[in-house]
């Protein structure tokens, strides 16, 4: 006798109803599909962690290129700095600086030069950094920013500043140079750790104006620039050359002490971040009674001051 809808009783193997609990085939099924998705799942999960730690490592990547970038688009600034002065710079918006003296036309001025902190200054050098050599009651005042691995500022001693330093050093001279020393070309951090050759001499002028005073400086400084080689930056300026030169130009046992333990490389590096903070964007920059000069090797406000008597 068949059922109303013509399908047969659903019976056990012994004939019975099966029991109300029973779920039919499709559970077997649902079951291996949540298997399925708990696999998925944890293949997901494994996947966002690979891609996390592989965006963390090229985080780090990225950070360490860009520190080695800072260099090398500083030591680029230099060149620059002095081949385009042919060519008109961009203008720069008016400053509380800028407006004190009438500016050359296209000239970035300089923003005001700020004290540092959290470092030892060297005696003989001011707040801002810079060393100072020269009349304290000078009515002209010039501002040089070098580095001693600078091939321009090389040139820059030969035709200048060796002759303003002499000049500046005779009494009633009515002139002051304050001397930045940076450290960028050919340094592999900010921070000058470990010192490349550019840090360890002007660690080493400090060191030198410091026990010695402003014309033995000078006198360490020209040399410096005499013996320093372009061409093979990262090698030079070796504690036994900064040693020799230092002595031949008149500098104590304090001072070459101070140069072997390297004693202001910290001072170097807020030297130079300052300077690069203040605007500075190559080697040489010249600064005269609060202006930048468009060309450091023509403008006659630089070559006016060696003709003009004391």
């Amino acid at each position: 006798m068949s059922v109303p809808d013509g399908s047969p009783p659903s019976t056990s193997s012994t004939g019975a109803s099966a029991p109300a609990s029973y779920a039919g085939p499709g559970i077997a099924s649902v079951r291996g599909d949540i298997r399925g998705l708990r696999y998925l799942l944890y293949l997901c999960t494994a996947l966002v962690m690979v891609v996390v730690l592989s965006l963390g490592a090229v985080v780090i990547g990225t950070r360490a290129q860009l520190d080695d970038l800072r260099a090398q688009v500083a030591a680029a600034g230099a060149a620059s700095m002095v081949t385009s002065t042919d060519a008109p710079l961009p203008a720069a918006a008016p400053s509380a600086a800028s407006t004190a003296a009438p500016q050359p036309t296209g000239v970035p001025q300089l923003s005001t030069a700020t004290a540092l902190t959290g470092v030892e200054l060297p005696a003989g050098a001011d707040e801002t950094g810079a060393i100072v050599v020269g009349d304290p009651n000078a009515t002209t005042v010039v501002e040089t920013y070098i580095d001693y691995q600078c091939p321009y500022c090389q040139r820059w001693e030969a035709m200048f500043g060796s002759a303003l330093m002499q000049r500046a050093l005779e009494p009633g001279s009515g002139l002051l140079v304050k001397q930045h020393n940076l450290a960028f070309l050919g340094e592999t951090s900010p921070d000058l750790t470990p010192a490349g050759a550019s840090a360890r001499a002007a660690s080493a002028a400090a060191c030198v104006v410091d026990h010695d005073g402003p014309a033995v400086f000078a006198a360490f400084s020209r040399a410096l620039f005499e013996k320093a080689d372009p061409t093979e930056p990262p090698g030079q300026f070796t504690e036994a050359v900064l040693t020799e030169l230092a002595t031949a130009a008149g500098a104590s046992a304090d001072a070459t002490a101070c140069i072997a333990d390297e004693t202001y490389v910290p001072f170097v590096a807020a030297t130079t971040k300052a300077g690069f903070a203040r605007g500075v964007t190559g080697t040489p920059t010249v600064v005269v009674d609060g202006v930048t000069v468009g060309n450091a090797f023509t403008d006659p406000a630089v070559s006016g001051l060696l003709t003009t008597s004391s």
